[in-house]
């Protein structure tokens, strides 16, 4: 039996079982990427634009073709779209050794994780062992023996000279970009409150949805908690980063120092056979997913809340799913974060495509004071920010945002070259990460033991 591969040169061609070349491939000293089984849309965005000194040919991996559809359907859009299109050549091998062949082949310097989150901590072992940098998406680990297996391979990493990088494309957001460099300006922010645990300074939260509109494309496994992993440890990586990285920035995290959890919890979303359908476009939930049926129900533990004193200052986390969007909806985005002198806010609500960001004045600044303060400070960030402004309503102002600054694709691989590139990996990136897993995992258990 043969199984056809789409390369994005529009060419189809055989290779079930064998690895498959196409021309002649041209030796250069440009970074190669290697694609390793990318079931998730995530993958792509490593290849979103053509950057200088890097390949266009791609190594993939994987047991089969179409496992990997959603990906080869996201390359072919960026190589035929009309603005900057791409030139992305696939070269594919498919099999079910394909990750010991992709270790013995080694034909790349970059491996691209972005799939099943069970298995994503063997893939980043044996790369690493083997020589190659790895560009891995969130989660990294779901449990805590994979946060020791991750504790453990960084040392490998340094001792390889090559880089592990978690993607935490949040932080090249510009809204959390602006509230991260507005909460640095101690005239008009002040300094971080300390908070409590029923009162946090620093507060992150997320709302998503397993059906967003249009063919649902959910691979069953997602809605398995021991692939895909449970929601207080899958998107809770992003809001903790983002708590780091606003709150700290440039700090090194010492989980054994600078973490102290106080609280976790964890609830499950409950999925019908007829939402299930919309989200996967799968005939019903099948016979893998008998374990987690209640009354013919789907439940999934996705959703979770974590609250940890960071550096001393109380901080909360929260990640929430529903089945699905309501008409016309959209995933939501909120946060907060308080300081001695005013508040810095993320809100959106359903049909809100975008989060709004705000400032309110505390009780320490006159109104005067806090309107001077605040032209003073968007005036600086005018050459980083071209165009930013303000806006107020009632009591509190919005930090408008120009839609001409916004960055048209995602800087985060591009900044992971860079890294590799220069040398320049920063000195808390290692174990800032180790500490935000950490976080994750052990919240996972404390969680699970209340249930």
């Amino acid at each position: 039996m043969q199984v056809k591969v789409l390369f994005i040169s529009v060419v189809l061609i055989p290779i079930l079982g064998c690895s498959q070349q196409q021309g002649n491939v041209e030796k250069s000293n440009d970074l190669r990427i290697i694609q390793l089984d990318p079931t998730h849309s995530h993958a792509a965005a490593a290849q979103s634009e053509q950057l200088p000194h890097i390949d266009s040919n791609i190594y993939l991996y994987s047991s089969n073709q179409s496992a990997v559809s959603a990906y080869l359907q996201q390359i072919n859009s960026f190589n035929t779209r009309k603005e900057n299109p791409t030139k992305w050549n696939e070269i594919a091998y498919y099999g079910e050794d394909f990750l010991a062949k992709m270790v013995a082949e080694k034909k790349g310097d970059i491996v691209v994780l972005a799939g099943n989150n069970r298995v994503k901590i063997d893939y980043i072992e044996q790369s690493i062992n083997a020589g190659m940098n790895v560009f891995s998406d969130k989660p990294m680990v779901i449990n805590t023996d994979g946060f020791k297996r991750l504790e453990k391979i960084y040392p490998v990493a340094q001792q390889k000279g090559v880089v592990l990088f978690d993607m935490m494309t949040e932080r090249y957001s510009q809204i959390n970009s602006v509230q991260k460099a507005l909460m640095q300006d101690t005239l008009l922010f002040g300094r971080l409150q300390m908070g409590s645990a029923n009162n946090p300074a620093i507060q992150e939260s997320s709302v998503h949805h397993f059906y967003r509109g249009g063919k649902g494309s959910r691979p069953a496994w997602y809605f398995d908690v021991l692939q895909q992993g449970e929601g207080i440890a899958d998107v809770t990586t992003h809001l903790i980063d983002l708590t780091f990285w606003k709150a700290f920035p440039n700090q090194t995290i010492d989980y054994r120092v600078d973490v102290k959890i106080i609280n976790a919890k964890r609830s499950p979303v409950r999925i019908s056979n007829s939402e299930f359908k919309a989200a996967t476009s799968l005939p019903g939930i099948p016979a893998s997913l008998n374990g987690y049926l209640k009354d013919s129900t789907l439940e999934v533990y996705a959703n979770g809340s974590i609250t940890y004193v960071l550096k001393g200052v109380y901080t909360n986390v929260e990640v929430e799913w529903r089945a699905a969007t309501p008409l016309n909806g959209n995933d939501l985005r909120n946060a907060y974060t308080r300081g001695t002198k005013s508040t810095l806010f993320i809100a959106q609500q359903y049909g809100q495509k975008q989060p709004k960001l705000c400032i309110k004045n505390g009780n320490l600044l006159s109104t005067k004071e806090f309107n001077r303060l605040l032209i003073e400070s968007l005036a600086r960030l005018q050459a980083e920010f071209p165009g930013i402004s303000s806006s107020t309503d009632n009591q509190t102002v919005e930090i408008i945002l120009p839609s001409e600054i916004k960055k048209s694709y995602d800087p985060t691989f591009k900044t992971f070259i860079t890294h590799i590139r220069n040398k320049d990996l920063p000195k808390w990136e290692v174990p800032n990460t180790v500490a935000k897993y950490f976080i994750t995992t052990t919240a996972l258990e404390m969680a699970k033991g209340k249930n």
